[in-house]
């Protein structure tokens, strides 16, 4: 059980410094400065990860991803991307893939709603 009690430690503390991201996020979206792309990246790959182990987001990750999706879909209701099944495994690939699913849940149930 030693096992299963350290992954849950992990999966904790991602968790953790997934909603210690999002805040980063928000807190360069009030005060108008640059998101750094490695911390967006890292947020959407913490919620892979914990979406991966069954595990909930955390409210405030699930909140500015909710954010980051609608801002996709708006953008592809607007004809500025049109790509939506991206090939290859880079890091645009990796989130537009994420993304369709939040775009798609708009429909529906909100990410996390189970």
């Amino acid at each position: 059980m030693e096992g299963v009690s350290a992954q849950t430690e992990k999966i904790g503390e991602l968790s953790r410094l997934a909603t210690l991201a999002a805040e980063r996020i928000l807190e360069t979206q009030i005060t108008d400065h640059r998101l750094p792309r490695d911390l967006f990246t890292a947020l959407v790959s913490a919620a892979q990860i914990l979406e991966e182990h069954s595990a909930p987001l955390p409210p405030l990750v699930e909140q500015v991803l909710y954010e980051a999706g609608k801002r996709f879909s708006e953008a592809d209701a607007a004809g500025e991307a049109t790509d939506l099944e991206p090939e290859g495994d880079g890091v645009v690939a990796t989130l537009t893939r994420f993304f369709n699913g939040f775009r798609r849940s708009e429909r529906g149930v909100r990410p996390g709603e189970r």
